[in-house]
């Protein structure tokens, strides 16, 4: 990609690594007195920042690509997505059959769920068709990017571009207001496409080297700010369901609603940092760039790697354990992601 948006990659690597944190780290853990694990509490919205960094990517890749066919399309999402996923879902399947002494249980239902990219928090989201693959919850993002995919692909080409966005906003806004009556899987993928949207726009007018600024976003700020109102009344009709889930803060209702308030964050929070002259982003987030190659299987590993890891307990030192922990899941991502993954790629599209 233009080394002029290498911003774009080191926010995916933080955005990665952050994730992990998110995880592993306590809510609670005081240095001089300040609660550091607070700052640690935002997983789900660096899963906001992955939609719009991937929504741009999409757009911008597929506009300086000569060859626009569907099949072209197709097999180079399908490598990117798949080939480091069916690797993690080996590692997955070994890890359980190591800990239960024999071969475990496939789990065949969710394994062909999850293939077909149906899978979502079951835990924390009603009427959803399978679990994420034994357990690595994080898997729930991939199917909402896969059928962002083909949903794109569709839209891009088959409506006329000056009437894309209205049709984007309208599909958005309709499955929104379904989703209070029913919410599944097709109209809440339909409701967060609006979030992936973001960075198509964003690419679209880097493309068209138009300025950024407010009067860019605004139209699509109403659209987002449409969603976030009726999932503000989706919050205040099924509260009751805050007292079934045990996590509430991410999970149905709320967890929607605060997806797209940070989400218009992020639009203007965007266009106000651009204005700012990207001010510290270098100090704060430039070398996370050397680990945004490797980001997706950092992502989709650590559950594996470092939640449930246990084979260094022994060590007695929770700092070191889980520190080294980490340097294996990077090492691991590096080897999967850069070495592995490229090679079976260049194969595939030999």
């Amino acid at each position: 990609m233009n080394n002029r948006l290498e911003k774009l990659e080191a926010l995916r690597g933080f955005a990665a690594l952050y994730v992990v944190f998110f995880h592993v780290l306590p809510q609670k853990f005081y240095l001089f007195g300040i609660n550091l694990g607070f700052f640690f509490r935002f997983g789900p919205e660096a899963v906001i920042v992955f939609f719009v960094l991937s929504g741009f990517v999409i757009k911008f890749t597929y506009e300086k690509s000569k060859n626009k066919t569907f099949n072209y399309y197709f097999i180079r999402r399908f490598i990117r997505l798949y080939v480091p996923l069916i690797f993690i879902f080996i590692l997955g399947y070994v890890i359980k059959s190591y800990s239960e002494g024999g071969f475990a249980n496939p789990e065949w239902k969710s394994l062909f769920g999850n293939l077909l990219m149906l899978q979502d928090v079951i835990s924390q989201k009603p009427n959803v068709l399978v679990p994420a693959y034994l357990g690595n919850g994080v898997l729930w993002s991939l199917s909402y990017e896969w059928w962002f995919y083909m949903l794109f692909f569709f839209l891009i080409t088959k409506i006329k571009s000056d009437k894309l966005n209205m049709y984007v906003n309208i599909l958005v806004i309709v499955a929104a207001i379904s989703y209070v009556f029913y919410p599944f899987i097709v109209n809440r993928l339909a409701m967060y496409f609006a979030i992936w949207w973001i960075g198509v726009i964003f690419a679209d007018t880097y493309l068209k080297k138009e300025k950024f600024d407010f009067s860019l976003i605004m139209p699509y700020a109403y659209v987002l700010l449409t969603i976030t109102i009726i999932l503000a009344i989706n919050l205040y009709i099924n509260f009751k369901f805050t007292k079934i889930y045990t996590y509430p803060l991410v999970a149905y209702p709320f967890i929607e609603l605060r997806h797209f308030v940070f989400a218009l964050m992020v639009m203007f929070g965007s266009i106000i940092w651009k204005k700012l002259n990207w001010f510290g982003f270098n100090f704060f987030f430039d070398k996370f760039k050397y680990i945004a190659s490797f980001s997706y299987v950092i992502y989709i590993s650590h559950h594996y790697l470092v939640i449930e890891a246990t084979y260094l307990k022994f060590l007695n030192n929770k700092v070191l354990e889980y520190g080294l922990y980490i340097v294996v899941m990077l090492l691991f991502s590096y080897l999967l992601e850069v070495v592995v993954y490229n090679k079976i790629k260049k194969l595939i599209l030999a």
